[in-house]
């Protein structure tokens, strides 16, 4: 018994000599940061704002953060003895809901060039302290803008009554029918009728031939705007050829110029186009102009004159026509029986006198009638003149003058007067010589 309980005091006091001998624990080292004024708590004891450090026994602790503007936050924390902890906090921000109602309903709301959407709208995650602006937007109703900004994290709700500025609207042109663009954009032709909003616009009409036209109108909310816009004709255009070219031309009587021409400054109107040539009838026709357009004619002129062709022999032998000398026949070159041809255009259709003369003829000179066609080639029957163009000497010494008009090896055809010919034998004769003419 006595053994027993010298053990357990000697236990005790074996126990109170080592406690007596040690060190308490060293204590953890803990610092807080977070956002500007934000209080710490640890198991619902503040602590401090941060920054803030301060010690702890090693163990498990509720730590506590808020800061004004945010929202509050907890968090466990497990230290350990000596250890030194840096805690750094982000809160979030503490945000209220708003909403942006409009009457009527269904205004755009815009933020930043950004539509968010239709009214009535809500707006989450709205900052206390901060204010926003937006612009409400809605057909046949002047824009607003708005404004809202929050104390705390309750709802708020803003509401706008939105004026309505329609302008009733009356677009005419003349003429009518013309396209009709506002702001850059086509909305129908005139007349037009609609309803715009209060504002400046800029009006721009179209129409085939005709200049195009802008204007720029400053409407009111609540009047009724009516114009009418009279458009400029585009002056319209010709192409004018001929057949032949080279032809006058008049327009309503007064010369524009010589085909081929192009004339562009014409008025929209009928006109009478005419076109004249030496030798050829004049074409008139009836053309309509429309403004903004040209048109192509093509005129054929027709000969108010005829030709005339001669075939007149012998060489050597002078014409004149209607008493003017065309000159002297020609030998052909590719055949001595014929002359060349004498050709003569422009004459006046009707008759014609041709003379033929030659010093040797007989009789000296003739005329003869001829009747010219308008727009034909007259060839009359082949003039013949008897010249004398030979003498030939017979062998009993006989000598004669006249008209050969063929020879060959054997004999020759000849004639001493006009409409006597007769074959005579070369043997018979001494010599043949050739007269000029000319």
């Amino acid at each position: 018994m006595k053994t027993g309980m010298r053990m357990i005091i000697g236990a005790l006091a074996a126990v109170g000599i080592l406690a007596g001998c040690s060190k308490a624990p060293e204590k953890a080292l803990v610092t807080v940061t977070g956002p500007a004024g934000m209080v710490l708590s640890v198991d619902d004891q503040k602590v401090g704002v941060a920054p803030v450090t301060f010690k702890l026994n090693g163990g498990t602790y509720l730590f506590k953060y808020h800061a004004p503007g945010y929202e509050r936050r907890w968090e466990t924390v497990k230290l350990k003895d000596a250890e030194q902890r840096k805690i750094h906090v982000d809160l979030k921000r503490e945000s209220a809901s708003v909403l942006i109602a409009t009457k009527p309903l269904g205004a755009q709301l815009v933020v930043d060039g950004r539509v968010l959407g239709a009214t009535p709208i809500v707006l989450d995650n709205v900052i206390p302290g901060n204010e926003y602006t937006g612009q409400l937007r809605m057909p046949g109703y002047a824009e607003r803008s708005v404004k809202w900004a929050v104390d705390s994290a309750r709802p708020k709700q803003v509401m706008i009554d939105l004026d309505a500025n329609m302008v009733k609207v009356e677009f005419l042109s003349k003429p009518a029918r013309a396209r009709l663009m506002i702001n850059g954009r086509e909305v129908g032709t005139t007349p037009y009728r609609g309803e715009l909003t209060e504002g400046k616009y800029k009006l721009r009409f179209e129409l085939a031939g005709y200049s195009p036209l802008e204007q720029t109108v400053t409407l009111s909310r609540g009047e009724k705007f009516k114009m009418e816009y009279p458009l400029t004709p585009l002056p319209g255009g010709i192409s004018i050829s001929s057949v032949p070219e080279g032809a006058a031309v008049y327009i309503n009587g007064r010369k524009r110029g010589v085909t081929p021409c192009v004339l562009t400054d014409l008025p929209a109107a009928v006109y009478e186009v005419r076109a004249e040539k030496d030798g050829y009838d004049p074409v008139t026709r009836k053309v309509e102009i429309a403004s903004g357009y040209k048109d192509e004619i093509k005129l054929v002129l027709l000969s108010s004159t005829g030709e005339l062709e001669l075939d007149i022999r012998p060489a050597g032998v002078e014409v004149l026509l209607d008493g003017k000398k065309l000159g002297k026949t020609e030998e052909n070159p590719e055949s001595k029986a014929v002359t060349k041809p004498i050709r003569v255009s422009g004459l006046a259709p009707g008759e014609h006198k041709v003379t033929v003369s030659h010093p040797r003829a007989y009789p000296p000179s003739r005329t003869v009638s001829v009747m010219v066609e308008k727009g034909k080639l007259t060839r009359p029957r082949t003039i013949t003149v008897w010249i004398a163009n030979c003498e030939i000497k017979y062998r009993d010494g006989r000598v004669e003058v006249g008209t050969l008009y063929q020879e060959d090896d054997n004999s020759i055809l000849f004639g001493p007067e006009p409409g006597i010919r007769y074959e005579v034998s070369r043997g018979d004769l001494e010599y043949v010589k050739r007269l000029n003419v000319e």
